[in-house]
């Protein structure tokens, strides 16, 4: 990779910024050519670091449940893990009183700043008009991905009648060296914000069509985020209709049938993967900690014998399961994420169920399904709600450790959740109990210490202490 005279520093808030020096060295180039600004983009604003997305996303949801006997396939992670399991106040901190930072802040926004410094060169850099349109285009979807990312992180779930007054993330339109504070925009201004970078990379993939390469965003991929986040906006007329863009351009779905014992889910073979990007860990438990949050017992019965996900998606530990749809080490010809088409009929068939067609909303999950079961069954909506719900639960199985869950609970209304502990295994007869209520203040997490402390002006969303409540019956 060359290296680009491109300065990137730590900003007091989001993370970094950058600017372009006026002298050169012989080992620094100043990029001009397409390719140059190509490089620059694939190299620091695509994310590959998973650590940095969100580690923990996971172990927060109803989807998994600690396991003390696991600690010995890569040390007792759950450590580590106890302020996002158990909803603390401040997550980041471990039982230790050490800290197990939040990188994600810095990561999604130092994308945005990179996207923010490709687009403002765009009317300079050397090269073909349909080049520039396609990397203008990777620039607008990679930096709508980051604020939807941001957004449903840290700012408060999309509620249309509180969306303009419900706290969200700061804009950053940061280009170079600045040393400035931020202030936090609204929900409603930064899925504002989300749909016009869509808007903008749809029309310039549409007009200068570069194919599909997975590993960098493309049309399909942008297409099925706009499902996405009309789906989190509950515009169900816009989910159809991107969803069906989704599936007119790449339909297949993986038959779990065919697939090898041997073979990972997210790999070079899957021909519903649109993009691929993170590292090759689904998530950090996916490798070090996986024995430590295996799959909740009811996500297990969900799923059931007859259906090729027990295995194509979790692998058998002992007396538990743990994810595994991709490789850690990274040999199947993909990274560990993908976006896939089978989140476009997932997606189409929710808005379908919210309408009240409960027909065309079976259909839909018919045709996940009959790639996913043994033996297929018809699943049966009789009303509106029952449509949702078997919606609701196929969408839990399919897209379970892909980092959907948590978003999937803020948006449904985010139920009660109850996660047991055990600080001490030699005494496993002291188990903790810790309730995340209904519609908590802690859906949203709160924002990085290391960025508190850099600007305490910064508004916070102030979460509830979290306690033992087993200890309260002692």
């Amino acid at each position: 990779m060359k290296r680009f005279i491109i300065l990137i520093l730590s900003s007091v808030v989001l993370g970094a910024c950058s600017n372009f020096l006026e002298e050169t060295s012989q080992d620094l180039i100043v990029p001009k050519s397409v390719k140059d600004y190509q490089e620059f983009l694939f190299g620091e604003g695509y994310l590959r670091d998973e650590t940095s997305i969100h580690t923990w996303l996971d172990v927060m949801t109803d989807d998994v449940k600690e396991n003390i006997s696991g600690w010995s396939f890569g040390g007792d992670t759950r450590t580590n893990a106890f302020g996002y399991y158990t909803w603390q106040k401040s997550p980041e901190e471990t039982i230790s009183g050490g800290l197990n930072n939040d990188n994600a802040w810095a990561t999604y926004y130092h994308s945005i700043l990179i996207c923010n410094v490709v687009l403002d060169a765009s009317g300079d850099i050397v090269g073909s008009e349909k080049e520039i349109g396609v990397l203008k285009a990777e620039c607008h979807a990679l930096r709508a991905w980051s604020y939807f990312m941001l957004v449903n992180l840290y700012g408060e779930p999309y509620e249309k009648k509180s969306a303009l007054n419900s706290l969200g993330v700061p804009l950053n339109e940061v280009v170079g060296m600045e040393d400035r504070h931020f202030t936090r925009e609204s929900v409603a201004v930064i899925y504002e914000q989300i749909e016009n970078d869509l808007t903008k990379a749809i029309e310039y993939f549409t007009t200068y069509d570069s194919g599909k390469s997975i590993f960098r965003w493309n049309l399909p991929a942008t297409y099925l985020l706009a499902s996405r986040v009309s789906l989190y906006k509950k515009d169900y007329d816009k989910v159809i209709e991107y969803a069906n863009k989704v599936i007119m351009t790449n339909p297949q779905l993986y038959d779990l049938s065919t697939m090898s014992s041997d073979d990972y889910f997210i790999n070079s073979k899957n021909p519903e993967v649109l993009f691929t990007y993170g590292n090759y860990l689904i998530s950090y438990y996916a490798n070090l900690a996986k024995c430590n949050f295996p799959a909740s017992n009811d996500l297990i019965a969900s799923l059931g014998s007859n259906d090729y996900r027990m295995t194509a998606f979790l692998k058998k530990r002992s007396s538990y399961y743990t994810a595994n749809k991709s490789n850690e080490s990274g040999l199947t010809g993909v990274y560990g994420f993908a976006l896939r088409t089978a989140e476009a009929y997932l997606n189409r068939a929710e808005a379908y169920a919210e309408i009240g067609e409960t027909d065309k909303a079976m259909a839909d999950l018919k045709s996940l399904r009959i790639n996913r079961l043994k033996v297929y069954k018809d699943l049966v909506a009789a009303s509106k709600e029952e449509a949702i719900d078997n919606v609701r639960t196929e969408r839990r199985r399919e897209l379970c450790f892909e980092y959907h869950r948590w978003f999937d609970l803020r948006r449904w209304g985010r139920p009660r959740i109850e996660h047991t502990f055990t600080r001490d295994i030699k005494k496993p007869e002291t188990v903790e109990r810790y309730v995340l209520e209904e519609n908590d203040k802690a859906y949203t997490l709160p924002l990085p210490r290391s960025v508190v402390e850099s600007d305490p002006s910064i508004e916070d969303i102030i979460r509830p202490d979290r306690i033992n409540l087993n200890a309260t019956n002692e």
